[in-house]
């Protein structure tokens, strides 16, 4: 479970103009965050109609279409932002999280660059570094990923989160000591942290270490219930260990909070698989493949389809 940090950072930084553009941002602003985004939006045009040029218009409206998944007008609001103040960090970190969300990884490196070459806050930089090397991990790119990461440690190195993501990526660098000393002392900064113990079980998983992967995924189900990446994990798990009917059950309650988590169709296609139930194993294969596993995980799908179906 690796995390990446959004930078809510609403600034009102001096708008200039008419007092009655200024009053409707503001109220505007006052609507995000009471997290009334249609109703923003509609403060946000009216602002327009007096004044197109307004830097904080755009950084806002394109927040609110964020939250609705409007994203093609999310990143025109952004790139309008970008455009009225080329040299805004912010605007650049707020696209860069779009980008991301929507898988365009070599884009939101790029932007998340450009937002740290225009940073000068430690804590943005921080962020903008996790950013960064979260979107090189969805590319991928553990070596690049861990190097952002470590950046970032070095602003805060009890901050849970970069903790958290370090573990994971030196998992996929096989550097799995490594990886479960630093999730380990990221529990002992936040005995409630839920990501650090998942991908302790996680860890455990890979080793073969089964029954001790469980303890840590029941641990965070404790903390966090019906968590569809814990459920999925600890499914393969009992998938791992022959208990096909409970990992059968925990993939499915992960489906039902979480229904295009490419992972969990893969894992579920396994169980089916176990049980020799080759149409739904491929149904599933199909859905994660839908659902672009391979861009994020690699070809095992596409493997596990030429193998069991037509």
């Amino acid at each position: 479970m690796k995390t990446f940090i959004l930078l809510i950072l609403l600034i009102f930084s001096g708008i200039a103009g008419a007092q009655p553009v200024k009053d409707l941002i503001v109220k505007a602003q006052a609507l995000l965050g009471e997290k009334k985004f249609t109703e923003a939006i509609q403060v946000y045009n009216r602002a327009k109609q007096i004044d197109s040029t307004q830097y904080d218009l755009y950084t806002g409206r394109g927040t609110a279409y964020f939250e609705l998944k409007e994203y093609e007008n999310a990143f025109n609001d952004f790139s309008k932002a970008i455009a009225v103040r080329p040299d805004s960090a912010l605007a650049y970190h707020y696209r860069a999280n779009l980008l991301y969300t929507l898988l365009y990884t070599d884009e939101a490196i790029l932007d998340n660059t450009k937002a740290i070459e225009r940073a000068t806050d430690d804590r943005f930089l921080l962020s903008c570094f996790v950013n960064r090397g979260s979107a090189k991990e969805q590319k991928r790119d553990f070596h690049g990923a861990y190097e952002d990461f470590i950046r970032a440690y070095s602003y805060d190195s009890s901050d849970v989160a970069i903790i958290n993501n370090l573990g994971t990526v030196l998992d996929e660098l096989g550097r799995r000591d490594e990886a479960i000393a630093f999730l380990k002392k990221a529990i002992s900064i936040d005995s409630n942290f839920v990501g650090s113990y998942v991908n302790i079980g996680f860890q455990y998983t890979h080793l073969g270490r089964y029954q001790e992967a469980l303890v840590y995924f029941d641990k965070a189900l404790q903390l966090e219930k019906d968590e569809p990446l814990t459920l999925n994990n600890r499914g393969f798990a009992k998938y791992k260990m022959n208990d096909l009917t409970g990992a059968l059950e925990d993939i499915n309650k992960s489906l039902l909070v979480f229904r295009d988590n490419s992972y969990a169709y893969k894992n579920r296609a396994l169980v089916h698989i176990a049980m020799e139930k080759t149409e739904e194993a491929c149904e599933d294969l199909q859905m994660a493949k839908t659902l672009q596993f391979e861009k994020q995980y690699g070809p095992e799908v596409n493997d596990l389809i030429k193998k069991y179906c037509k």
